[in-house]
């Protein structure tokens, strides 16, 4: 599978490495682990946002932190702090894809994902995502490397995935951009 090297001398061949893309019925599933070992008062935690045209992204209007949602409220019981008047809600008020409790169970080094759509009626429904593995220090987000994956879900049922590639200059705006005004009490760099 692919791999993305991180940038710059201090992580050094280190990397993250995708283990898993494959379809399912009605979306499709992600792996991703990464080699860097954590260092004293900082922890490793994955970030991710998703622009959509399905019918939450659209009640929420562009693009939002992963996950939200306002389907169970047993899960997405917080409005991020940044835009509380949305109807879609988090799983807790911080910016990261794990919960505390989840990464703690997890161990933090695996990412995994299964998004899925019903068929739209016509045309097609996209998703695409933007998932970063950040290096966290108190308030502080500091992004090691990015990946940009996505797919598509067409009226036939048919399920179309986007190439994993690194984003673009404007997909990482995008990205910190949601990042900051979502959740404005952390620094992101």
């Amino acid at each position: 599978m692919r791999e993305f090297k991180i940038l710059g001398k201090r992580h050094q061949n280190k990397k993250i490495q995708v283990t898993k893309y494959a379809i399912h019925a009605r979306g499709v599933d992600i792996q991703v682990t990464h080699n860097i070992p954590t260092e004293a008062g900082k922890s490793l935690r994955w970030v991710q946002t998703v622009t959509a045209n399905n019918a939450w992204s659209r009640a929420c209007g562009a693009t939002r932190v992963d996950p939200f949602g306002f389907g169970d409220p047993s899960i997405h019981k917080f409005p991020a702090p940044g835009d509380p008047l949305c109807g879609c809600k988090a799983d807790d008020r911080k910016p990261f894809y794990f919960t505390d409790a989840e990464f703690r169970g997890r161990g933090g080094s695996d990412f995994h994902d299964g998004p899925g759509t019903r068929a739209p009626a016509t045309g097609r429904r996209w998703t695409q995502f933007v998932l970063a593995l950040t290096e966290v220090t108190g308030m502080h987000v500091h992004h090691l490397v990015a990946i940009y994956w996505g797919y598509d879900r067409k009226a036939s049922g048919e399920v179309r995935v986007a190439a994993i590639r690194r984003p673009t200059t404007d997909e990482m705006r995008n990205h910190g951009a949601t990042l900051k005004r979502l959740y404005p009490s952390y620094r992101y760099t």
